[in-house]
Formats: C-alpha cells, sequence, structure tokens
C-alpha cells in the first residue's frame, strides 16, 4: 500500500530541525535547510492542485528564497536551487514584486551556473525578457498607468493586479476568501464561486475594484 507523505508536517518538522541551526557550509546544514525548500515547492503546489489555502503561497516563495540566498553560495547546490526556483516561479501569480525578486535571482543563480559550467544558457535571455517586463509593468502601475500596463499569455487580466496596493492585500483577501468557501466543492464551475467571492471580498473590506478573468475575457469559455 503506497504511503500518502503529508508535505504539510514534513515542512513543518524540517523548520523545527533548523530553528537555531547557524548558517554555516557543513554538508548536514545545507541538507537540513535545503529539504525545507523542497518542502516550500512541494506545499505551493498541493495548494495550487487542491485549490486551497493558496494566500500562503507568497510566504512559502519568501521563505524559499530566503535559505535559497544562502545555499547558492555553495557550487553544489546550484542545479538543484536553479530547478526548484524555477518552478516556484511559474506558480507564483498576482504578487509582481515577489515574482520580480524571484527572476532577479533566478538570474544570478544561471549565471553562476554559467561561470561554473564554462556554457552560456540560453533561457537567461527568457528570464531577462521577463525582468524587463516585469519592472516595466510594475514601473507604470506606480505611476498609475494601468493602459500602458503589458499584458502577456492568452488571458487578460485586471492590469490592477501590477498595483502594490493590490499586492499588499492580497494574501489576506484570499485568505477570507477561502474561509468564505471552505464548505465549496473544488470542481466545474468553482472557478465563479472563487471569482466572485474574491471580487466581494476585495471590494467590501478593501476597497479595490477588480476585474475577474471572465470579465477582461468576454467570449471565453471557462469551467
Amino acid at each position: 500500500m503506497e504511503t500518502t507523505i503529508n508535505y504539510r508536517e514534513e515542512l513543518e518538522k524540517a523548520r523545527e530541525a533548523v530553528k537555531g541551526l547557524k548558517r554555516d557550509g557543513y554538508v548536514s546544514t545545507i541538507d537540513a535547510y535545503w529539504k525545507v525548500c523542497r518542502y516550500d515547492v512541494l506545499v505551493v503546489e498541493e495548494n495550487l492542485r487542491e485549490q486551497t489555502r493558496e494566500w500562503e503561497n507568497s510566504s512559502l516563495a519568501e521563505e524559499f528564497l530566503d535559505i535559497a540566498t544562502y545555499l547558492e553560495g555553495y557550487d553544489l547546490m546550484l542545479r538543484d536551487i536553479y530547478s526548484s526556483m524555477s518552478k516556484m516561479i511559474d506558480m507564483i501569480f498576482e504578487r509582481p514584486r515577489l515574482k520580480l525578486k524571484l527572476l532577479k535571482f533566478e538570474l544570478m543563480v544561471l549565471r553562476r551556473i554559467e561561470a561554473q559550467t564554462g556554457h552560456d544558457m540560453s533561457i537567461c535571455e527568457h528570464v531577462m525578457r521577463e525582468i524587463a517586463l516585469y519592472a516595466r509593468n510594475i514601473e507604470y502601475a506606480d505611476k498609475g498607468d494601468f493602459e500602458s500596463i503589458e499584458q502577456s499569455g492568452y488571458l487578460k487580466h485586471d492590469p490592477i493586479e501590477w498595483s502594490a496596493e493590490y499586492e499588499r492585500v492580497i494574501d489576506e483577501a484570499e485568505k477570507k476568501v477561502d474561509e468564505l468557501l471552505s464548505d465549496e466543492p473544488r470542481g466545474m464551475g468553482f472557478c465563479f464561486s472563487y471569482w466572485n467571492t474574491k471580487e466581494n471580498v476585495l471590494s467590501k473590506y478593501y476597497g479595490i475594484e477588480w476585474r475577474s478573468p471572465a470579465v477582461m475575457n468576454p467570449g471565453v469559455i471557462f469551467d
């Protein structure tokens, strides 16, 4: 019988194991801190898969980045850090300033790998383009010039998601949404309940008028 791993419990155990542990170069220390990073990624993946507790993903990404910044100093960790960082970046949404920090760190790790191997990595160009796009859009949002914000991908999103005001409250707002929908089945049509509740929460508690992907993409069929 296959044993199911409780990633959240394992993450808490890994956190306990590094409490008060000096960030030195001992292999045992590196392994202990890396275990926290691994479970950070696995819990974020689980949250997205289960469509719940997504409000904690940004704090998990911040924890990952903090530890990875220490581990990056050890050449043997670079490829593992890059692989997990790439996954984490792909799972962070609606937190542009956090994502920009992650992208900049990813580029630094890639440059370190290039220096280590003596070979250029073509992925660097893609990461640099992403960094430039995020930096531009954040600058536009900070100026209140939402019309100039560049959309990427197939679906359009409300440009308000690039604002510092939105990013400051979205974790708290999504936690409220999660609580309100705790008894709602995560199946077909759940996205509409989620978007409607999120729109109401952002308006009622934070004074932010947010438009859902359904509103931003008329004619597109969502499940």
